[in-house]
């Protein structure tokens, strides 16, 4: 469980993008009148959006460590 945790603190954008991926899915199934392809557009755009926003933090982050703090 502690590993979970972990990786949900590392990558909270990453996290995020895989739950509004996962509930538009399951709206696209659980609603039979709705046509899947916006729904299948909708997760492929959030799962590479979250992908890049969290390399884009990533990169942040590691340039703030090695950065001398202003006194």
């Amino acid at each position: 469980m502690s590993k979970l945790k972990d990786f949900a603190d590392r990558n909270p954008v990453r996290i995020a993008a895989w739950v509004s991926s996962t509930v538009a899915i399951a709206v696209a199934f659980l609603v039979p009148d709705m046509p899947i392809e916006p729904a299948v557009a909708f997760v492929l755009s959030s799962l590479g959006l979250g992908e890049y926003a969290q390399k884009a933090e990533n990169e942040k982050t590691l340039a703030a460590l090695y950065t001398d703090p202003e006194d």
